[in-house]
């Protein structure tokens, strides 16, 4: 089935085409395999996921439409593995890497190959949202440890701007429409020379530590999401070293997969909402009172129903026909927060399978030019693994290495007041 882009899908394709917006992942996996089984699971999972089996071509209309045919297979370079930061040294590239949409699909893998311990990097254009490579990602691993195990091809289902509720469908009269020309920020412009990138932190957490810190969330009345927002929130505070109340924004992805008119299930797309939380912080801000607060914030966005808008709104901007800067404006205007905080929550993903063993599981997104950090969580077996990107050219090093490690600390020290809790 050939289509449009829908809006939200055409809007963050708009996006990659002044800069790489990408989503990648990486699978530290112990123990041997051949790169050989890796083609083949690859080649099975392109096949699963109707979108892998697309490229993007500018239709007559010079509208952006998806298209199955001439698609190749979903490309793979194998690297020898140099050591334990070589793989974030490659997402770190690979987040800047743009796709060349109109030849090939829409992700690609990089393997870091040693005989006893591989990471297999996936990285996809953003118009698959984090929970999709995780899919993507379990499918490639059982593909390669249990050959046949999701030998299931999912359907190819209608775009999302179809599958809102009625109250936000097309006509509605909440569109909204946006005079792009009055509110451009002038300060936004096309600096291209500058040299731009992307740095990695990463820790973990054991499973231990992470089924103490779901118990005290549980106690507490918040959830996890909410637990790391404060966390980095409140370590952001103590960066600016300021003693007057100040407002951070948290922008949270949230997954729209439960609240369409039909279960789109696993299928690769971007069915998410962008969140933002705002939150006055001073010395007196108590971290159990922030993470609930950013739980109520969360939760009144989707009793106001505000996480079916995107679509609407990336529709009417689409219609103003925009360039590079107004794009950018607006990018700047539905994202404007201090940090994005992105979490998969528990993934149900084996670990031990076929002799080998998924050991961790990190994932992290390019973000956009004026995003200086994004958190990004996933958790598998009950690791919870944490990444930490920032883009130096808004943040100092020193200052974001500080930050990161402030939250965990936070973290870990709220840790010693809970209950034990097993999965």
């Amino acid at each position: 089935m050939n289509r449009l882009l829908t809006p939200s899908e055409h809007l963050m394709w708009l996006l990659g085409c002044d800069r790489a917006i990408n989503v990648s992942l990486c699978a530290r996996i112990r123990g041997a395999f051949s790169v050989e089984r890796l083609v083949e699971a690859l080649g099975w999972v392109q096949r699963r996921h109707p979108l892998l089996s697309k490229r993007i071509l500018i239709d007559r209309q010079q509208q952006p439409c998806l298209v199955s045919q001439g698609v190749p297979p979903i490309p793979i370079q194998v690297i020898k593995r140099l050591g334990e930061e070589h793989w974030s040294q490659e997402i770190s590239a690979q987040l800047l890497h743009p796709f060349s949409w109109s030849e090939e699909p829409l992700a690609r893998v990089v393997l870091l190959h040693s005989p006893d311990v591989s990471d297999l990097l996936l990285t996809y254009h953003h118009i698959g949202d984090g929970l999709s490579g995780a899919y993507l990602m379990r499918d490639i691993w059982c593909e390669i440890t249990e050959p046949g195990s999701y030998r299931e091809r999912l359907p190819e289902i209608p775009s999302i701007d179809r599958l809102l509720p009625p109250v936000y469908g097309e006509g509605e009269k909440n569109t909204v429409d946006f005079d792009w020309g009055v509110k451009v920020d002038q300060t936004i412009q096309l600096d291209e020379a500058y040299h731009e990138r992307i740095h990695l932190l990463h820790w973990y957490f054991s499973p231990l530590e992470t089924n103490r810190l779901v118990a005290r969330c549980r106690q507490e009345q918040t959830t996890v999401h909410g637990a790391l927002c404060a966390a980095f929130l409140l370590s952001l505070y103590h960066e600016t070293s300021s003693s007057k109340e100040i407002v951070l924004k948290c922008l949270s992805p949230f997954n729209l997969r439960n609240y369409l008119t039909i279960p789109v299930g696993e299928n690769f797309g971007e069915y998410i909402a962008r969140v933002v939380t705002s939150h006055s912080l001073n010395q007196q801000t108590q971290f159990w009172d922030l993470a609930r607060q950013v739980k109520h914030q969360i939760n009144l966005a989707v009793m106001e129903k505000k996480i079916y808008q995107g679509s609407s709104k990336a529709k009417s901007f689409l219609s103003t026909k925009p360039n590079k800067i107004t794009t950018r404006q607006y990018a700047k205007n539905i994202t404007s927060s201090d940090i994005a905080i992105t979490n998969l929550g528990r993934l149900d993903i084996p670990v031990h399978q076929g002799g080998l063993e998924l050991e961790k599981l990190y994932f992290t997104v390019t973000g956009f030019r004026h995003q200086p950090i994004i958190v990004a969580i996933a958790t598998t077996a009950g690791k919870m693994c944490v990444t930490f990107r920032y883009q130096e050219s808004l943040i100092p090093s020193g200052s974001a290495q500080k930050i990161n490690t402030g939250a965990m600390e936070k973290l870990r020290s709220e840790l010693a007041h809970a209950p034990q809790l097993s999965f």
